[in-house]
């Protein structure tokens, strides 16, 4: 397979799906990623983050998993919005890459970065066989939730990566990690013993057609 995986942001594709893109990177499948947003922002006094420092970490979580960063034209941060000229790069980064699988962004999630990457990419890759949405975060307003119905299941050692591949994001790892832990890591715990794993990745199908998945 080819895949391709959405990020609005650099963190977002190792948060939501980076031990599956992983796995099908070891089974010799091509890994290919793209983020739609700048990713320099600052919180407060105390947590903030350059955008040359987020391309830097982004490149070595990439490299850390061998996958190919491809580069597109960026929207600042929270101000992604709908664009016909992004949305054909990402259609034509399809046709050259002979794209059949896309990990992108649930529609439901609260980020509007998230919402509106969502937006682009189900117009860019109609044509696409396989669309899996992942969650990168728990926000949500509790009235549409991320169920999801596709599992990779690791053990807790594999799982270990995951955590390595988010300490390159040094500003963002000291800043979140507690909330990473509470929010994304005991949930994808509780995925993995619902499939008899220490650890899953979660995923909603949006479209199967075609996949060694």
């Amino acid at each position: 397979m080819n895949i391709l995986a959405i990020g609005a942001h650099w963190d977002d594709i190792e948060l939501g799906c980076g031990l599956t893109l992983n796995r099908f990177s070891g089974l010799g499948h091509k890994i290919y990623c793209v983020i739609l947003c700048l990713s320099d922002y600052i919180v407060g006094e105390h947590h903030s983050s350059p955008e040359n420092q987020a391309l830097e970490q982004g490149l070595k979580s990439f490299q850390l998993f061998g996958w190919q960063y491809l580069s597109t034209r960026k929207s600042e941060s929270g101000k992604l919005s709908y664009d016909k000229d992004i949305m054909q790069q990402l259609e034509n980064i399809a046709e050259k890459h002979d794209i059949n699988t896309i990990f992108c962004h649930w529609f439901g999630d609260v980020n509007t970065d998230h919402q509106v990457a969502w937006q682009i990419a189900r117009t860019a890759f109609r044509q696409v066989d396989n669309f899996l949405m992942y969650r990168s975060n728990a926000y949500t307003d509790h009235v549409t939730n991320f169920t999801p119905n596709y599992f990779q299941g690791f053990s807790a050692e594999e799982y270990d990566l995951k955590r390595k591949a988010l300490c390159n994001y040094s500003c963002e790892w000291n800043y979140r990690h507690n909330r990473w832990e509470r929010e994304i890591f005991e949930c994808e715990r509780l995925w993995g013993g619902l499939c008899k794993h220490d650890y899953a990745e979660g995923f909603m199908i949006t479209k199967l057609v075609n996949s060694c998945l």
